[in-house]
Order: C-alpha cells, then sequence, then structure tokens
C-alpha cells in the first residue's frame, strides 16, 4: 500500500507546488460510500498533478486530490512517489511504468463519464471512507461480477491540510485572474482597433456598392442611348430602302408599259400580213412552236436569275450589317467583361482580407471563451471553500461577469461581422454568375457571326454560280440576235437583187443558192452569181441540226418582232412568228430536199 498524505504538513513543503502541471482536473460522479451514512453518488472533483520534489528535482511524485464543491472541507489526497510506485505496481498488478500510469487512470476516468449515460454504468468510481483511512476505485460492472480495475488509498484530510489546499487554490485564483486580467486589457485594445477597422471596412463597402449602383446607372443610360441611335438608323434606312424600290418600280412599270403599247400596235400590223401569209403557217406552225417555246424558256430563266441576284444582293447587304451589329456588341462584351474582372479581383482581395481578420477574431474569443470557463470553474470552487477570502471572490466575481459581458459583445460583433461577410460572398457569387452569363452570351454571339459568315460565303459562292449561268444566256442571245441580223440581210440583198419585179415567193437569197437552178411555181431563176458574199454566221454551222428557210420579200426580221410573235402562239390558228420574215424550220440532217411538207412550189427550202 503506497504512502498517503493526512494531517502530515510536510508534504506541503516537500511537494514543489510552483513547478507542478495540472494532468486532469474534472468534475467526476463518483459512488461515496460511509459508514455513517447511505451510499450516494456526489459529483466530486479529481484533480491529477505531476512535480517534483523540492528537496530533490530527480524525484518524482504524483499527487491526487478528491474535493466537493458543495462540501469546502472534503478533501482525499493520494500522493506517489516514483519508489512507492513499484510496491504500488506489484500489488495492484499494473503493466504499465510511472510514467504512463497518470494516462491511464485518466483514460478509466473519461470511461466513468462516458458511462453515466448507461444503467447501470458500466464504469463506475467507488469511494470508500472509514474513518482515517479512504479507498478509491474504479469498477467495471459485467453481468457476471465488479472487476476492479485500479484501487488507490487515499487519507481525509484534516483542518490544517484543507487550509494550506485551499490557499494553494486561493494562490490560484489570484494568479489566473492577473492573467485574466492582463488577456482582458488586450482583448480590449484589439476590440477597440478591430471595430474601428470594422467601422473603415463598412464605410469603404458603402462607397463600393454606391459607386457600382452609379456605374450600372450609366451603363443602362448608355445603352439605351445606342439602342435608340441605332434604331433611329434603322428606320431611316429602310425608309430610303422604300423610297428607292417605289421609283424602281414605277420606272420599270413605265417602261413595260410603253414597250407593251409598241408590241400591241406591232401586233395588229402583224395580223394584217397574218392574212396574207396563211396559206405558208399551217406547214411550219410546229416547228415555229417548238422554237418559240424554247425562246420563252430562256428569257424567263434569265428574268428569274435577274430577279434572284438581285434579292441575293439585298440579303448579302443585310448580312454584312448584321455582321458589323455583332461585332460592335461583341466588343462592347469584351469591354464589359474586363472591367468586371478587375472588380472581382479587387474584391476578392477585399474579402480574403476580411477573412483571415475573422478568423483571427474567432481565435482570439474561443482562447477568450477558454480563459473564462477555467476561471468560472476556479471561482465557482473557490467561493464555497474560502469564505475567508469572500471579498477577493466577490471582486473576482465582478471581473468575471464584466469579461463574459464583454465576451458577448465581442461574440455580436463577431457575428455580425460573418453576416457582413456573408452577403459580400454573396454579391460576389452574383457579380461572379453575371460574369458567367456574360461570357456566354459572348461565345453564343461569336457562335452566330461565324454562322452568318458560313452563310455569306455560300450566298457568294451562289451569287457566282449565278453569274456564270446568267453569262452564258447573254451569249446565246448574243448569238440568236446575231443569226437575225445575218438573215436580215440576206432578206435585203434579196430585194435589191430583184428589184422587187418578182412574187415575195419567188426568190432565194444569193448566198443561199446552190448552184442549180431552182423552179418556182410558174416562174424559173436562173442558178447565177450572187452579188452578196456574206456568209451565215459561225453559230447556223455548229448547230446540231439543219434549218430551213423561207425568205419572203420586203420584210425584215428584228428581235423584238421574233419574241413578240413566239409570245402570241396561242393556239393553231395564230401565226406564231412575225409576217415577212424568213420562217425557220427545224428537222434533221439529210431532209433538205424533200418537199413533202406541203410547202407551196414558190416557197423554196434551203439548207444551212
Amino acid at each position: 500500500m503506497p504512502l498517503v498524505i493526512d494531517n502530515n504538513t510536510r508534504s506541503w513543503e516537500s511537494f514543489d507546488v510552483q513547478t507542478a502541471s495540472t494532468l486532469y482536473w474534472k468534475a467526476l460522479p463518483v459512488l461515496v460510500k460511509q459508514n455513517d451514512r447511505e451510499e450516494q453518488t456526489n459529483e466530486l472533483t479529481v484533480r491529477i498533478l505531476s512535480g517534483v520534489n523540492r528537496n530533490n528535482h530527480n524525484s518524482r511524485i504524483l499527487r491526487i486530490h478528491l474535493s466537493s464543491d458543495e462540501d469546502l472541507f472534503f478533501l482525499h489526497t493520494l500522493e506517489v512517489s516514483e519508489e512507492e510506485f513499484q510496491s504500488l505496481k506489484i500489488e495492484q498488478g499494473i503493466l504499465v511504468d510511472f510514467g504512463n500510469f497518470p494516462g491511464k487512470v485518466i483514460t478509466l476516468l473519461q470511461k466513468c463519464i462516458l458511462a453515466q449515460t448507461e444503467d447501470p454504468p458500466r464504469f463506475q468510481a467507488v469511494l470508500s471512507a472509514t474513518g482515517s483511512d479512504s479507498v478509491f476505485k474504479i469498477v467495471e460492472t459485467n453481468d457476471f461480477n465488479q472487476l476492479p480495475h485500479i484501487t488507490l488509498a487515499f487519507r481525509p484530510g484534516n483542518d490544517i491540510a484543507v487550509k494550506q489546499f485551499l490557499a494553494f487554490r486561493l494562490s490560484e485564483v489570484k494568479l489566473s485572474n492577473e492573467h485574466l486580467t492582463a488577456d482582458l486589457n488586450m482583448t480590449m485594445g484589439d476590440r477597440d482597433s478591430t471595430q474601428l477597422k470594422l467601422e473603415d471596412t463598412v464605410e469603404q463597402l458603402a462607397e463600393s456598392r454606391e459607386m457600382h449602383e452609379r456605374t450600372l446607372l450609366e451603363q443602362q443610360a448608355h445603352s439605351k442611348t445606342k439602342d435608340a441611335i441605332a434604331l433611329e438608323e434603322k428606320t431611316k434606312e429602310l425608309a430610303q430602302l422604300k423610297s428607292t424600290l417605289d421609283q424602281e418600280r414605277d420606272r420599270l412599270e413605265t417602261k413595260y408599259r410603253a414597250q407593251l403599247d409598241a408590241l400591241t400596235t406591232r401586233g395588229g400590223d402583224l395580223d394584217t400580213e397574218n392574212r396574207q401569209l396563211r396559206s405558208l403557217k399551217y406547214e411550219l406552225d410546229s416547228k415555229v412552236s417548238e422554237l418559240s417555246h424554247k425562246l420563252g424558256t430562256v428569257e424567263g430563266n434569265c428574268r428569274s436569275m435577274e430577279e434572284e441576284l438581285s434579292r441575293l444582293q439585298n440579303q448579302n447587304v443585310q448580312l454584312g450589317k448584321s455582321k458589323s451589329e455583332r461585332e460592335v456588341e461583341a466588343n462592347e462584351l469584351r469591354a464589359r467583361l474586363r472591367s468586371a474582372d478587375e472588380k472581382v479581383l479587387a474584391q476578392k482581395d477585399h474579402i480574403a482580407e476580411q477573412h483571415q481578420r475573422c478568423k483571427d477574431l474567432e481565435a482570439s474569443s474561443r482562447q477568450l471563451e477558454e480563459r473564462c470557463n477555467e476561471l468560472k470553474e476556479s471561482a465557482a470552487g473557490h467561493e464555497v471553500r474560502a469564505k475567508e477570502a469572500a471579498a477577493e471572490v466577490l471582486k473576482g466575481n465582478r471581473i468575471i461577469e464584466k469579461v463574459s459581458n464583454d465576451l458577448r459583445m465581442a461574440k455580436e460583433k463577431a457575428r455580425r461581422k460573418q453576416a457582413i461577410i456573408g452577403r459580400q460572398e454573396e454579391e460576389l457569387a452574383a457579380r461572379e454568375r453575371t460574369l458567367d452569363s456574360m461570357t456566354r452570351e459572348q461565345a453564343s454571339s461569336s457562335r452566330q457571326v461565324n454562322h452568318l459568315q458560313e452563310d455569306n460565303k455560300a450566298l457568294k459562292d451562289e451569287i457566282s454560280s449565278l453569274k456564270s449561268k446568267l453569262e452564258e444566256c447573254k451569249t446565246q442571245l448574243q448569238s440568236n440576235e446575231q443569226m437575225i441580223r445575218w438573215l436580215n440581210n440576206q432578206v435585203n440583198e434579196a430585194q435589191l437583187q430583184f428589184g422587187g419585179t418578182g412574187s415575195r415567193y419567188s426568190f432565194k437569197p444569193a448566198a443561199l443558192r446552190g448552184p442549180a437552178t431552182v423552179s418556182g411555181g410558174s416562174m424559173g431563176i436562173p442558178a447565177g452569181p450572187s452579188r452578196s458574199s456574206v456568209s451565215p454566221p459561225a453559230a447556223l454551222h455548229n448547230a446540231p441540226y439543219s434549218m430551213n428557210y423561207t425568205a419572203a420579200a420586203s420584210q425584215h426580221i428584228t428581235p423584238s418582232s421574233l419574241s413578240s410573235a413566239s409570245r402570241s402562239n396561242t393556239g393553231a390558228a395564230a401565226f406564231p412568228s412575225a409576217a415577212g420574215f424568213v420562217s425557220h424550220q427545224l428537222r434533221t440532217p439529210g431532209t433538205a430536199g424533200s418537199n413533202s411538207a406541203g410547202i407551196p412550189p414558190s416557197a423554196v427550202p434551203l439548207q444551212v
């Protein structure tokens, strides 16, 4: 059994209290057994101190106190030196050395605290007091029996030991109060400086918010002004385009109306001549209809291509304007994005500073809370035990209350600061979301611009293909006009050669006559040398088919007469071509000499 401290005052002299360290200090529910009282569970304060002998610093001592906050004279003490622990180790069967022994005891005490929620508790601390001796046990209860883990012999303290213990506790409380007062003064100074910084931060935040609102209003006003200017420009441009279109439409209507009047007059003349050439019309109707249909198809295709070309040009102009507008919007979005990035970086730096300050305040607040809790516990025990030091304890309580009030105020200010920082974080998140949406809008605008560029390129390719087709049609029309002029020359030469004495059906252009004499009705025209050496155009030699021509005297062929005659061909009774010009008969090669189609003898078929 180890030695214990009871009423021997030399133990306080041998134990160096100034260098002792507290390993464990908590309230523990202990089952107290006394001879003259019933068993009851009391809340006892267990404190474990580790120190050295004042006379021999190489000798370590472990001291354990059991005290009660309700009974100031309740004190049980155990003191074990390093040499005495060896006998206790052999007696109790302990497997740890002196250095690890306090940690294992603390572990068992923690299990006792945690087991209080169980019914019955698995681990229980038991103090048995019998006269001048007391035994402290930590018992584990299972289904079979109660197993004691450790049994320590304590001695209850007498008046001298209790007074020395209370004096020791009083000195600790005074020292703790002095440290706490110094910490309180330091905390109050920090609080004042933090409050000033917080006020400066609030003012800066208000200025930043006001500047942001002012900038936002300016941006909105600028955007509205730009939209109004763009709308006015588009309205003016649309009015100009409309007036230009109306003028062009009036001009075209006047032009086509004049052409229609001329064609109507020409149609009346052709109807008169149609009666004279009715005998020839029935033989050549089918061939002329086919050629006229082809010519009308070519003219319709040409007009449709011209309309398509004008439509594509207008669409290209509109796409160019839309592209320029998109580029302007993209530049504006880039400028706004750069300004928003700068503002976000500044806000992030400011918020990081505020976060660091809040963390420092929270750490200091936690330290104050821990020190305040320790101070409350020590002050409560001191108030019960030391009635002689009532005045000092009351003063300490007032100081503690003041510290608690200041601590509550500091917590309230910290909570307010956290709320302000939370709002700043929300504003920052909103700005980040706005920045993301602006980035997505910019990407969408870039995709639209690329798409419009691709469409513009496709339209340009289509316009170039249509231009090539239009050039081909123009070339074909020029070839047809050349052929018609050549035929007119041939008719004029024939008129000059015959001098107007023969019948209109009995002559043949010199360039088209062969070497033999062709008889025509009652008149025979000898084959002689021709006064004209004009050869047919190359288009006639390159044609994939042969054409028969019948020349009518005193008539000329023009492109307008040919086109009007082809458009007036609506039935078999109407003559499809102009009267008095060379009628074309399409036929395959090898049928130039046949006259089985019912052509009058005076009409001479010629093969080119």
